[in-house]
């Protein structure tokens, strides 16, 4: 019956996306981030969504059929980027080998890049921004709100696993993603005009931050804490916002589960705990790949190969750690991740693009400063896009989740709000500095 509805509302869909590039646009993101395959088990499980709607969005984007199309301008956002996807090409070319999975896992980060290519192009207005984040919101946020009420129904003891098939496939990757989230779901409960659509926000918001606390994740109460910090030091009305972080940190002492604080309080005795002790021993073996292939790293997931963490877990570094014998690990941090994938310049170029979306904030607020228009909302909106890559940056620390799709989606949003509030304020100089009588054309 599933498979059949899909199908029904697939149909629909599809004439509505050969109509406008952006609503093909909206289509690729929402299935990015919901999965749909994942609520199906017959004849359309297999259906390709994604890669269906990002080729109608590219199609239409060539074929100039949308009428509010944008233009790729070189900036230094974009430039770093294109610099990070070759430096990762070549890094897949010169990477050890044998190595199954450098193909494939460039082949799922190439496709995260293209999406985040495409959003000068569709993203050209407020209007668009605000309906393709309420779009992800929805789409992410489903599976926030679904294991959110599990938990609720449950009484805590729902197990929370993760999207497979995702970015986000287990417990750990999940919660940051969900805290992640969090600040644009807040973003549009604030810029909601009607008080329904609010309180649906704040009570996914609740119900997502339920999910995190049933992940028991300790990488995702380390996101969870510092985007509450961090909430407060950007926050132009502290008090209101001490207030907030305040109710949220009573919630979660009062409605996480038992388990959540006895795993939480497991951090205490980091170094004799052996989830830990697995990850000094891989951020071990990735520095060792980075220092004896310093251009181009090891390869994506090289970490990962047991021949390759055999070879290299012995060779001593800064980090004073014996490894024992053991099965090779994920890298658990974006950092060592990124550096025992793709070297040292790999890393300073990832590193760059995180720096570039605090610069890009700051050029947002000036411009919004001598803006005479209504101007708040792309400051708002730019710190949210922060607030989620600062949970990111923390989270991240532990880990492996550094060519998460919608990491480099939002930080190519930010130079696009720029470009937006650019325009609308040389548009406003012009109709002010237009004599009375003339005809402005804009």
């Amino acid at each position: 019956m599933r498979d059949l509805l899909m199908l029904g509302v697939l149909l629909a869909m599809i004439p509505m996306a050969f109509m406008s590039g952006f609503v093909a646009f909206l289509i690729w993101v929402y299935a990015t981030v919901l999965s749909p395959h994942l609520y199906l088990y017959g004849f359309m499980q297999g259906f390709r969504f994604v890669f269906v709607f990002a080729g109608i969005a590219v199609l239409m984007l060539w074929m100039r059929k949308d009428q509010d199309r944008g233009r790729f301008i070189p900036d230094a956002t974009s430039v770093v980027l294109i610099l990070f996807v070759v430096h990762a090409l070549l890094s897949a070319i010169f990477s050890i080998q044998p190595n199954p999975a450098v193909w494939f896992r460039l082949d799922i980060f190439l496709k995260g890049i293209v999406l985040a290519f495409m959003a000068p192009f569709f993203l050209t207005s407020r209007w668009r921004i605000h309906v393709m984040l309420i779009v992800l919101v929805i789409g992410l946020g489903f599976h926030g709100v679904v294991d959110g009420l599990k938990m609720i129904a449950s009484g805590g003891g729902h197990n929370i696993f993760g999207i497979p098939t995702s970015s986000l496939s287990d417990n750990n990757l999940y919660a940051l993603g969900m805290v992640m989230l969090l600040p644009l779901i807040l973003y549009l409960a604030k810029y909601s005009a009607h008080r329904i659509a609010k309180w649906i926000a704040l009570i996914a918001f609740a119900l997502c931050v339920m999910t995190v606390l049933g992940s028991n994740s300790r990488g995702g109460f380390l996101a969870l804490a510092i985007l509450g910090i961090w909430y407060w030091i950007t926050s132009p009305r502290k008090i209101l916002a001490l207030i907030f972080v305040a109710i949220v940190a009573v919630g979660v002492v009062q409605f996480a589960p038992e388990r959540w604080f006895e795993r939480i309080e497991s951090i205490k005795n980091a170094a004799e705990d052996q989830s830990f002790l697995g990850r000094v021993a891989a951020w071990k073996v990735s520095v060792n790949i980075a220092n004896d292939n310093l251009l181009f790293g090891g390869g994506f997931h090289a970490v990962e190969r047991q021949w390759i963490w055999n070879q290299y877990k012995d060779t001593p570094n800064l980090i004073d750690y014996d490894i024992p014998v053991m099965p090779a690990k994920a890298a658990h941090s974006n950092y060592f991740q990124v550096l025992g994938d793709l070297g040292y310049i790999g890393l300073i170029l990832f590193l760059s693009l995180l720096v570039s979306a605090f610069v890009n904030r700051w050029k947002i607020q000036a411009v919004a400063a001598k803006s005479k228009t209504d101007t708040a909302w792309a400051t708002d909106l730019a710190t949210a896009i922060n607030l989620s890559l600062v949970a990111f940056m923390a989270g991240g620390a532990g880990v492996s989740l550094a060519y998460f799709e919608l990491v480099y989606l939002f930080i190519m949003m930010l130079p696009a709000i720029h470009r937006i509030l650019v325009l609308e304020s040389a548009k406003k100089k012009e109709l002010v500095s237009a004599p009375q009588g003339s005809v402005v054309h804009v």
